[in-house]
């Protein structure tokens, strides 16, 4: 298995292929485990944890193109157009860079910064918007 920094690198469609994979592994040893011809058992964390990487990471760039869409000079430059977002982590500003396209032509990019404290309470959330994630937007002219 990739370590994160390999996993963020790699396609959404390697990444969902890599999860079914493991999926499928951890019915089988589950399988093999309930019918007591499981020989290693640590296999089962392990198979666990590569599930659980995946995940994060597919759900870490959804959420990024999520709040990316939620600024309002992003969502002004998408309003009304059949848009395609693809997010890549970048390690130099630590953040998910979210480019946004249609028909190969950029109509906007922008750094979301996932690590910021969320609030946890409505009266919070109220005060401060979800955009103050977004570190920086471009709208392509």
């Amino acid at each position: 298995m990739a370590n994160i920094v390999e996993l963020r690198e790699m396609s959404e469609a390697k990444l969902e292929e890599m999860l079914e994979n493991n999926r499928e592994e951890m019915y089988n040893l589950r399988f093999l485990k309930a019918s007591a011809q499981l020989e290693d058992y640590s296999r089962i964390k392990i198979v666990r944890r590569e599930i659980a990487q995946l995940e994060t990471v597919l759900n870490m760039r959804q959420l990024a193109i999520e709040t990316a869409v939620a600024d309002e000079a992003v969502a002004s430059a998408l309003a009304g157009k059949e848009w395609e977002a693809s997010a890549r982590y970048n390690y130099e500003d630590s953040g998910w860079q979210v480019t946004f396209t249609e028909g190969g032509k950029e109509l906007a990019s922008a750094l979301v910064n996932l690590n910021k404290k969320r609030a946890h309470s409505r009266r919070q959330a109220n005060k401060t918007r979800q955009s103050q994630r977004v570190v920086s937007a471009e709208v392509a002219g």
